[in-house]
């Protein structure tokens, strides 16, 4: 072993030091890199014995004709083809090779034949084919240079430049010339005479990978396809052979040929050749006539639109080849394996859509959807009672369920009233199979004669009318009826086929929206009595977890169509939730499922439960109760969900005074208590990390469930707004009680950010539920709040409370705005003004945003609700100067700030109609402000480069900012128009006649879009945007584009306004 094999082995030794690796390294790179690599490489390779050296070697080659090459002379060309070619015939093929160099050898060779075949070496093929024999491995390395071909030639796996592609195209298209045939004549070869399974194998994957590119015929035909079925039938190649036939049906061609060619190929036949033993092999199977089935029903719709389109061509066996799919889609589809039915699954699915284009079904059709219908139904069985949602195997079978569901609803979209006959016959079965199985005879249908009547009666009208349009089911049903219910013949029938019976029928409310009107009152019917049999039957008493989920989901969801004078079985309904069936039921899944539907169902029903509120509240009295006794079985989120539930429950029943009072003391009663005894016995204080603050999240939690209750109570009209008689608000007095104590907790607990957000919420709602009452208490209850707002997230919290109440209580509330402003604004002040600037797009600058948005919307709705008095009260008026600043700096505001900008402008607007002359608060100097800095900026905003004139909300600013011109014109007249044409447009260097223009359209009898449109136009102009008008009225010259500067005309925002009294005289 000389130097050069040492170092190329201790470059790939772990166990050298990192010192002589270097050396190694620096040694062999210092070989790729000389001009005479090539030859030296190629002595070495003829040497060696060392697998190492032989690869490095190789990989030198494949480097020089990746790379160098065309430094190369012809000769040195010439030569290393030669040397490899001899490499190959003198050594490769005669010694026993690791298959590691056999793959580097036909990549090299093909990255050769690239550079060279279509100039120099037309040969190539022939010369390979020429020293194929049976006696050594020359076969073996052929077919991985073939396959190296199809990657480095053909594949579109590889991002390639045009030029490559170009190139590669004309090496197929030589090679389809002449060297293709001999190819796949020695593909026969070997496939007819050899025993190897690899070579077998190796050879049958070359023919997968060509036949997309290459004459079909040469494949297709006499020689090839038996040799094909016979190998469908041994187990080591029967794969690679699947995957021949399923690239041969792929192959790209006119829809009429594809046809032909899978009538030639008599797939179904071919599949009897194979034995279905093995499930991996099944798929592959199944994936086979997945792609056959789609190929056929493409190719069919493709004949049929160019009929359509006049041309007379139809393919006559079409239909038979579709039923031959079918048929071995059906038998795939219901395999017990889930994998190799999903093989088929687009062959169904695409089918199923097909048929959604057929206006009327014919008898075969039908017959097909329905064999679809029972074989989705046997594949959606559970195999487990239990939902393990971090199992692979049940989160796959979940994924195959949704694909199921989906295929499910198209076949009821079809034909629902198959499906719905279907799906009834299969809801009778379970319930009558249940009921006499089951030991409680006060639940079964059997020994109940009246419902017994009413139930059967219910399901086999229903029955009589979906089955007017539907034919009787093949033979092919009973046998997978029969396949699939052998082990179900036990006297108690399978969970699996009761909780699939009742998720299809949940399933059809998702599949009855694309259905027409007619049908879909038809079913509202239908889903009310298939509601009646469910709840009277025992199916809901369970042990399996899957029934009852899906029991109680289904029960909500068509609980509303129980016809009005069935009623009485809501009683039932409501059992099965408020037991040990429901809510209290053993397992903590269907625990919390029932709770959360049981919630869903109350809102959604809500009049209809009115009459059972009482049994509600009894059975769930201990689920209410706050304590982590109680949690550990009821989670607080349910309890939360009890408690909206109730409120809405109560708050909307209309109940005689002394009944609500009763219901709401025995909800309401423990929580208050046990708030009071808390604040009072200050066990907060005693609250540490180690005890998790036990009573401070008992607090919270009290004030979520009483004002989570609360929902459902309001002092407002929900029709007309106006505010409700006080007889008809007695509850009240019970959340006045507890804000008395809600009210004392951020005082009490002042570090504790979630006691002030509780408190917050409970502020929102009392709003509503106290309307005027809750006014008085405001004086005392704000100051309180705005203490503790000592952060930016809970003084947003309080201007948000805030804005609500301006809102509703708009000027009554004056009183109490007038005096509370200014500390509100002046602690907004004190947040605003940091000492040092937030970190661009931090948190904290999100945050001072935010207070920013809602300061200016604070302004906005004093405004828009009759408060503008109180920002020039006498308590107030020395903070105007100051507002009027902030909202001009508003007005300036760009990037991301295009939502303040814009109110700002609408606050603008507001002021000039609230504070100027004529106003309802007029201000006397107001004058000042309009000409020294409002005027200026409606202006100087829209001409800054960073107003976007292709932004929708600076468009909606201009539109604002044109509607404050108008104002002003309004309320000044003449005296502002003479500025306009004398002073502020001139200064602006604008034209006379646009001056005039202006002039003309700032009139209050021009139309106000008239004069939007002309400022629009002339900022774009003054920008240097095309503009463009149909509007006559309007005429701007785009030949001035006589800028000058502009805002450097608005000095910082103001124009001298010469002539024009400050003290608006």
């Amino acid at each position: 072993m000389d130097e050069f094999e040492k170092a190329i082995i201790c470059c790939f030794n772990p166990h050298v030091t990192e010192d002589i690796k270097q050396k190694a390294l620096a040694y062999t790179e210092s070989i790729k890199v000389a001009p005479d690599a090539w030859l030296f490489c190629l002595e070495r390779l003829g040497k060696t014995q060392t697998v190492l050296v032989k690869f490095f070697c190789l990989q030198v080659f494949q480097e020089i004709i990746l790379h160098r090459y065309e430094t190369l002379s012809k000769t040195d060309r010439l030569n290393l083809r030669t040397g490899l070619m001899n490499w190959f015939r003198l050594y490769l093929v005669n010694n026993p090779e690791e298959s590691s160099i056999k793959n580097k050898y036909a990549q090299v060779m093909v990255l050769l034949f690239k550079q060279e075949y279509l100039e120099n070496w037309l040969t190539f093929f022939d010369e390979f084919l020429s020293m194929l024999s049976p006696n050594n491995s020359s076969i073996d390395i052929f077919l991985r240079i073939c396959k190296s071909i199809d990657e480095e030639v053909v594949s579109f796996d590889v991002h390639r430049s045009p030029a490559e592609l170009a190139q590669n195209t004309f090496i197929k298209d030589t090679m389809r010339e002449s060297a293709i045939t001999k190819i796949v004549a020695s593909w026969y070869e070997i496939l007819v005479h050899h025993q190897s399974s690899s070579l077998i194998n190796m050879t049958l994957q070359n023919i997968k990978t060509y036949v997309g590119w290459i004459d079909i015929s040469l494949i297709v035909n006499d020689k090839f396809i038996p040799l094909f079925c016979k190998y469908l039938g041994v187990r080591v190649v029967r794969d690679e052979v699947c995957d021949c036939f399923k690239e041969i049906i792929n192959k790209g061609m006119d829809p009429f040929a594809k046809l032909t060619l899978i009538q030639q190929l008599e797939i179904k036949n071919i599949i009897n050749f194979a034995q279905l033993d093995d499930q991996e092999f099944n798929i592959r199977v199944g994936a086979l006539i997945n792609l056959t089935g789609m190929e056929i029903l493409r190719s069919l719709e493709s004949i049929q639109t160019s009929q359509q389109e006049g041309l007379d061509k139809k393919f006559h066996s079409g239909e038979a080849l579709l039923e031959d799919m079918l048929q071995l889609l059906f038998q795939f589809f219901n395999n017990e394996s889930n994998d190799v039915s999903y093989s088929v699954y687009g062959l169904a699915s695409l089918y199923v859509q097909k048929l959604k284009n057929i206006k009327v079904l014919n008898e075969k059709q039908i017959q097909h959807i329905t064999l679809l219908v029972q074989i989705v139904r046997n594949k959606m069985r559970y195999k487990t009672s239990r939902i393990e949602e971090d199992e692979d195997s049940d989160i796959k079978f979940a994924d195959f369920r949704k694909d199921l569901s989906n295929l499910f609803r198209n076949i009821f979209r079809i034909c629902p009233e198959m499906v719905g006959s279907f799906i009834a016959t299969n809801i009778q079965r379970i319930v009558e199979n249940k009921n006499n199985n089951t030991n409680n005879t006060n639940n079964t249908i059997n020994n109940s004669n009246n419902t017994n009547t009413s139930n059967n009666n219910n399901t086999n009208n229903i029955n009589t009318n979906l089955n007017k349009n539907t034919v009787n089911k093949n033979a092919n049903i009973n046998n997978i009826n029969n396949k699939n219910n052998n082990s179900n013949n036990n006297d108690d029938m399978s969970f699996s086929d009761i909780e699939v019976s009742i998720y299809l029928l949940f399933q059809m409310g998702e599949g009855i929206s694309a259905t027409s009107e007619e049908t879909l009152k038809s079913f509202e019917k239908f889903f009310g009595s298939m509601v009646v049999v469910l709840s009277q039957s025992s199916i809901s008493i369970t042990e399996h977890q899957v029934v009852s989920l899906i029991y109680f989901e289904t029960i909500v969801r068509y609980a509303k169509y129980i016809p009005l004078d069935e009623q009485q079985y809501l009683s039932s309904v409501l059992k099965s939730f408020l037991d040990e069936r429901g809510i209290h039921n053993k397992d903590a899944l269907v625990r919390s499922k029932a709770g959360y539907l049981l919630s869903k169902l109350a809102k959604q029903l809500k009049v209809q439960m009115f009459p059972y509120i009482n049994d509600i509240i009894d059975a769930l009295k201990n689920h209410l109760i706050i304590s982590y006794e109680i949690q550990k079985e009821v989670p607080f989120e349910e309890q939360l969900n009890f408690y909206e539930s109730l409120g809405f429950l109560i708050g909307g029943a209309s109940l005689p005074i002394d009944k609500e009072q009763l219901y709401i003391e025995k909800i309401l009663k423990n929580p208050i208590a046990k708030m009071e005894e808390i604040i009072g016995s200050q066990s907060y204080k005693g609250d540490t990390k180690d005890n998790q603050f036990y009573y401070t999240v008992q607090l919270n939690q009290l004030i979520s469930v009483i004002g989570t209750f609360s929902k459902g109570f309001s002092s407002f009209n929900a029709t007309n707004g106006q505010l409700k008689p006080d007889a008809y608000c007695n509850y009240k007095v019970y959340f006045k009680r507890s804000l008395e104590s809600i009210i004392q907790l951020p005082s009490l607990i002042p570090g504790n950010e979630e006691i002030k957000s509780k408190t917050f919420f409970y502020m929102h709602r009392m709003v509503e539920v106290l309307g005027k009452d809750l006014k008085p208490l405001l004086v005392k209850i704000l100051p309180i709040l705005l203490d503790h707002a000592t952060t930016i997230d809970t003084l947003l919290e309080f201007l948000v409370f805030y804005n609500q109440l301006i809102a509703k209580y708009k000027e009554e509330l004056f009183d109490v705005i007038n005096p509370t402003l200014r500390p509100i604004i002046d602690r907004i002040y004190q947040s605003l003004n940091t000492s040092v600037p937030p970190v661009e797009h931090s948190d904290e600058e999100r945050a001072l945003n935010e207070l920013k948005k809602s300061y200016f919307q604070l302004i906005q709705a004093l405004f828009t609700h009759n408060l503008a008095s109180t920002l020039t009260s006498a308590l107030n008026l020395s903070l105007f100067q100051q507002i009027f600043n902030t909202v001009i700096s508003g007005c300036q505001s760009s990037g991301n700030s295009e939502s303040i900008q814009k109110v700002c402008f609408i606050i603008l607007k507001k002021m000039i109609d609230d504070y100027s002359p004529g106003g309802p608060h007029a201000v006397n100097g107001f004058q000042t402000f309009i000409y020294d800095q409002l005027v200026p900026i409606c202006f100087q905003v829209p001409l800054s480069e960073q107003f976007n004139m292709s932004d929708f909300t600076s468009n909606l600013i201009l539109s604002e900012i044109g509607k404050s011109l108008r104002a002003i014109a309004q309320k000044y007249g003449d005296e502002f128009l003479n500025y306009m044409n004398t002073i502020l447009l001139p200064k602006l260097n604008v034209p006379q006649e646009v001056i005039n223009q202006f002039i003309k359209l700032l009139q209050p009898s021009a139309p106000i879009k008239d004069f939007q449109e002309l400022l629009k136009l002339f900022i774009r102009q003054k920008k240097g945007l095309p503009i463009k008008t149909s509007n006559s009225n309007i005429n701007i010259n785009n030949n001035n584009n006589n800028n000058n500067n502009t805002n450097n005309n608005i000095n910082n925002g103001h124009i001298n306004g010469n002539g024009v009294n400050k003290n608006g005289h």
